[in-house]
């Protein structure tokens, strides 16, 4: 479990260490030292005694916290204490949130203008992370009255008391004064937390039903999504982004990108993060950003990477095959423009404007398009076909290639 030294986590050792024989699970903690505090050295240690004096073995971890992220240091460092997490060997991270800081996270959610996923707060069991929170539904006062029957010890972290960031601001000035008029209010705002939770898992029941009926990346995909009302549609979006590991985007950015997959008639390609919404022709799907490629020498590897995905040159003999001097100079490059090849000995010449129009291949798509050179002539396009001066003779033998595109 993650061990911070605070009452909340030492509590839950605590109870672990006491659960862990009868239960029969193996226990262990984990700390996370994030250096930003002249006393994060003193307070590995607390823990390090601590764990000790419970017989749980204990391993301290030492990240570096971006102090200057656009999205603040609270935040960053959070992300530096889950990616020690995932990296952890366990099967679960138990963590020592509890009904305070449920309350907290909601009314901090709210003040950015979450939706129901972020209303739901933080969830008690979140398989996807393994993470699970047993304190959830547990005040605070009730931890103290465990750790004064037991006489724990633990730490106080003096950034706790600065009331610059938000969720100590909440915590220490806008929770007590709200709970002077409102009996249970912790405990009304974790409930709160339950039906949100409730309404998010329907809300994403009905987008992954949308996601098997609509069929992104088939035909007729972008029509269906113009069926469902906007809603929906929204929704449908949201699930899939999720699904892509992006952020939830904000309402403006969906709605303008609904807008565009559904009436844009040269296509669109609204980006999110690094993820992108694409829709053509009749199709509507989503891709991942890649960076232009740069030009490569191939000096006959059978492996090249391309574009988030890969080359593949195999040996071979007759159609299929490409002819290649071994003394050629053999180089892969993305289109500049004007660019042509005869893959068709019945018709002229044509530029990679026309096959890729031909292909039906997106216009996003065609500037990372492999254009494999030998010498000065363009003998081969991945996707739009070879020249037909490069092609082997039946038993004559050379290469055949294969452009790989990731998923």
């Amino acid at each position: 479990m993650a061990l911070s030294g605070g009452l909340d986590s030492s509590v839950l050792l605590h109870l672990l260490a006491q659960l862990a024989p009868s239960l029969r699970f193996q226990l262990s903690a984990v700390h996370v030292h994030h250096g930003l505090s002249p006393n994060a050295d003193a307070w590995a240690m607390h823990c390090e005694r601590f764990a000790q004096s419970l017989n749980i073995p204990i391993s301290i971890h030492r990240v570096s916290v971006e102090r200057q992220s656009a999205d603040g240091l609270e935040a960053a460092a959070r992300r530096a204490r889950h990616a020690v997490f995932a990296a952890t060997d366990c099967d679960w991270i138990v963590l020592a949130h509890h009904r305070g800081d449920q309350a907290e996270t909601l009314l901090h959610r709210l003040m950015r203008g979450t939706g129901v996923q972020g209303m739901a707060g933080m969830r008690e069991c979140d398989p996807a992370r393994r993470i699970v929170r047993p304190l959830l539904d547990v005040p605070r006062s009730g931890l103290e009255t465990h750790a004064s029957a037991h006489r724990l010890e633990w730490i106080e972290d003096e950034s706790n008391r600065d009331t610059h960031f938000t969720r100590n601001f909440l915590r220490r000035e806008v929770l007590p004064l709200w709970s002077e008029k409102q009996q249970g209010l912790e405990a009304n705002l974790a409930r709160a937390a339950v039906l949100f939770a409730e309404a998010a898992d329907l809300l994403e029941a009905l987008a992954h039903e949308d996601a098997l009926r609509i069929a992104p990346g088939t035909a007729g995909a972008r029509q269906r999504l113009a069926d469902l009302d906007e809603a929906r549609a929204r929704n449908l979006l949201r699930h899939l982004l999720a699904l892509a590991g992006e952020r939830a985007p904000d309402a403006s950015w969906l709605q303008e990108a609904l807008r565009q997959l559904l009436t844009a008639k040269d296509g669109a390609r609204p980006v999110l993060g690094s993820t992108a919404l694409c829709a053509w022709r009749e199709g509507f799907w989503l891709e991942h950003e890649v960076a232009l490629p740069q030009a490569i020498a191939w000096r006959g590897e059978l492996h090249l990477p391309w574009a988030g995905g890969e080359l593949c040159f195999t040996p071979g003999v007759g159609e299929g095959a490409l002819r290649i001097s071994a003394n050629a100079l053999v180089w892969i490059k993305p289109r500049v423009g004007g660019e042509q090849i005869r893959p068709d000995a019945s018709r002229p010449s044509r530029s990679i404007k026309q096959l890729a129009q031909e292909a039906d291949v997106p216009p996003w798509q065609r500037d990372v398009l492999p254009c494999l050179w030998c010498d000065d002539r363009l003998i081969w396009i991945g996707g739009l076909g070879a020249d037909t001066s490069a092609r082997c003779r039946p038993d004559e033998e050379g290469w055949r290639i294969e452009w790989r595109v990731s998923a």
